[in-house]
């Protein structure tokens, strides 16, 4: 067997099932949750895919794995090419110049480390953000924040979910974490904008393999944001989860508010060459506001990239 021959039969072949299998398994995500774990990865079944369909001219009987490549790019591209699409629609509008007015947010997974903490606090000056979203930092941070930036803290009720803003707060809450302690961790602060007042939502949903927590996660902020006035509420945090997995579609659907982060990928930012591929840091806003620009940040010693969000009151 030669070397072509060996690279086809024995790495391409079985990668292609593999990538095939899982992306197929992974359309009956809508019904299970532990299958919806598989939806999470679809940007490696489409590479995986990819690369099999480049390789089927090597093997000798190349329409076998044409076929099994070509499955797995389609059914991975299936489960991504609504929200690929939606990153399209949106970055073909227009962008206006931010009103004076505009509400600039900042939405960042710390890590729970306190690597690079200078650049940290030289980026965040710079971006100079009207609140900011952190989840897994250490108080050596919240410190430096509040007493360097100059910002108010409102902390969950662990401080695990920590929003600092340039005014001090309407109103704090700290809402409990559902029955039996499996929903997410919150912390709320109501603001007075120069448009009237609004609610900041912060929060950290727990890994998707912990399916049924997972899925608390979900429930439990429904019951949180119900009574938050939906125009002017933004839900920003680390949902530890892709837009292409049904779970996340589930809470588009039910939060009553619309995911300004699209495709964007935050997660890992730590890897070879910080390359991040799968997009489970969202923020959410309501349709009292517009978006002004999304963009995201550089690497600052997390494994999570920061989300800069611009928005605008209508």
């Amino acid at each position: 067997m030669n070397l072509a021959g060996f690279v086809t039969r024995s790495v391409a072949l079985p990668a292609g099932l593999a990538c095939a299998a899982a992306a197929l398994l992974a359309q009956v995500g809508r019904f299970s949750g532990h299958l919806d774990v598989l939806t999470h990865f679809a940007p490696l079944y489409l590479l995986g895919g990819t690369i099999v369909l480049a390789l089927a001219p090597l093997d000798r009987r190349p329409r076998r794995l044409a076929l099994i490549g070509a499955s797995a790019a389609l059914a991975s591209f299936a489960l991504m090419a609504p929200e690929l699409l939606s990153a399209v629609k949106t970055s073909a509008q227009p962008s206006a110049p931010p009103p004076a007015h505009a509400v600039k947010l900042v939405q960042f997974n710390a890590g729970r480390d306190s690597h690079n903490l200078e650049a940290r606090i030289r980026w965040l000056r710079q971006e100079d953000p009207d609140v900011l979203v952190v989840e897994d930092s250490r108080p050596v941070f919240q410190t430096m924040v509040v007493e360097r930036l100059g910002r108010r803290q409102s902390c969950g009720m662990t401080c695990e979910i920590s929003i600092f803003t340039r005014e001090a707060p309407l109103k704090i809450e700290s809402p409990r974490r559902g029955r039996i302690g499996l929903g997410p961790a919150v912390a709320v602060a109501h603001l007075q904008g120069p448009a009237g007042p609004y609610a900041v939502v912060g929060t950290h949903y727990a890994w998707p393999t912990a399916v049924t927590i997972h899925r608390e996660n979900g429930r439990r902020m429904q019951e949180i944001l119900k009574p938050l006035p939906a125009r002017t509420t933004i839900l920003m945090g680390d949902f530890n989860s892709t837009p292409w997995s049904f779970a996340r579609r589930r809470d588009d659907r039910a939060f009553g508010l619309e995911r300004r982060t699209r495709a964007l990928p935050t997660w890992p930012a730590n890897g070879m060459f910080g390359l991040a591929f799968l997009p489970i840091d969202h923020v959410y806003a309501g349709a009292g506001w517009r978006t002004v620009s999304v963009t995201r940040g550089p690497r600052l010693g997390s494994d999570h990239y920061p989300v800069v969000v611009t928005l605008a009151p209508r």
